[in-house]
Formats: C-alpha cells, structure tokens, sequence
C-alpha cells in the first residue's frame, strides 16, 4: 500500500478520530481537519442541534458537502465522522487522496468514553450500550472493509494509540519506499 497525501481516521463516535487526529497531525506536521467541527462552524450550530432541528438526513447531506472539501486536501489528518462509511460516495472521495485507518473500539470503551457527553445525538435517550451495540454492529463492516489499516484503541492511552499510529504509518512509507 503506498501512502496517499491525506490521513483519514474513520471508526465508531468516541474511537479516538478527533483527539488522536489532532495529536497525529502534530506529531507528523500535518495540518488537521475535523469533520464535526467543520461542519458546525459552518453551520452554527452543534451537532445535536443540527439532528433536532433538520434531522439525520440532512446531518449526512453536510457530511457529504464536508467530505468533498476534505478530499481536495494535500497534508493533512483527517478526523472523519463515525458515519461516514455509511454513503460509498464519501469513501470513493477520501480514497482518491486518503489512507483510511479504522479506529476500532468494544462498545463497553465506546460507552465509557462518550457515557458522560451528551452532545451525541445517535446516543440520546434509552440504554446507551444498547445503541452503541447496534449501530457498531451495523457499521463495523464497512469501517473493516474500507479501512488501508485498522488500530484497535481498546484498553491503551491517547500516548499508546498515538505511538501505534505513528509506528504503522512508519512501516508503510517504508515499505512504500522500498518498492
């Protein structure tokens, strides 16, 4: 696999993309792009907000508006969000500039990261576990099927995760390199 111009993190709500994603492009002097807080710049509004007030459907037409923009990048890290995978389209733009790695975490880490935020509107109401499990369970095969490599962030620190990353993202440019 040869090293595209773009980092792309994909992976559940609450895998890491946006911290690990700010932390990587600092430790690679890249710049950072974060699909949330792009699109609620853009928009005005949170995130919640944008869901209770127009609903999911339109959440993914400016996930989709906000992938275009991100495909067009040239060094940069990528923190996509956790629905991404769920438009082919949104996969064909980041793969043309963008190596993909998965952040892949259990649900029980899931809950315990996201368990006291309540800005995430896929989570609001009912047994959290119980939502995180479905929808998971629903989008892992895309984030495994797309992914170029896939990091499991279970039971390790920001620090561990980010060596992880750095390292893998070494061997690959070495290999790429090599060839």
């Amino acid at each position: 696999m040869i090293l595209k111009p773009n980092i792309a993190l994909i992976g559940f709500m609450a895998s890491g993309k946006s911290t690990l994603g700010a932390l990587l492009s600092n430790a690679l002097n890249m710049g950072f792009f974060d699909f949330d807080s792009e699109i609620q710049k853009n928009e005005g509004k949170s995130i919640s907000e944008i869901f209770s007030t127009f609903g999911e459907p339109h959440f993914r037409h400016l996930e989709h508006e906000t992938c275009k923009k991100a495909a067009q990048l040239k060094g940069y890290v990528i923190a996509t969000g956790g629905g991404v995978v769920l438009n082919p389209e949104n996969i064909n733009l980041l793969k043309k500039s963008c190596t993909l790695i998965y952040l892949s975490a259990k649900p029980n880490s899931i809950l315990l990261r996201a368990q006291n935020n309540n800005s995430r509107p896929l989570l609001a109401g009912g047994d959290k576990l119980d939502k995180i499990q479905t929808l998971l369970s629903s989008r892992k095969k895309f984030y495994e099927e797309y992914a170029n490599i896939i990091l499991d962030t279970n039971d390790k620190s920001e620090n561990e995760c980010l060596q992880e990353l750095i390292d893998v993202i070494s061997i690959h440019i070495s290999a790429s390199k090599a060839r």
